[in-house]
C-alpha cells in the first residue's frame, strides 16, 4: 500500500488515531505527521504495521 493510498483509507474508513496508534504500534505524533503528508515521519517498519492494520479494517469494513 503506497502512502498516498494509506492516508485515503484513513479518511474513508475514518479510523481514530488512537486506535491506530495502539494496534499499529506507530507512536501518534509521528502518525499524526505522516497522515498531514510527512513521507519520513515512519521508517518502513512503521509503515508496513500500518498497512497490515490497515488491511484488517478494511476487511471488517466490508462484514
Amino acid at each position: 500500500m503506497t502512502n498516498q493510498e494509506m492516508r485515503d483509507t484513513v479518511e474513508r474508513l475514518n479510523v481514530e488515531l488512537f486506535k491506530m496508534n495502539y494496534k499499529a504500534g506507530v507512536r501518534l505524533p509521528n502518525l499524526e505527521a505522516f497522515l498531514a503528508g510527512d513521507d519520513d515521519a515512519l521508517d518502513d517498519k512503521a509503515k508496513e504495521r500500518l498497512g497490515k492494520m490497515l488491511v484488517q479494517e478494511i476487511k471488517k469494513s466490508k462484514k
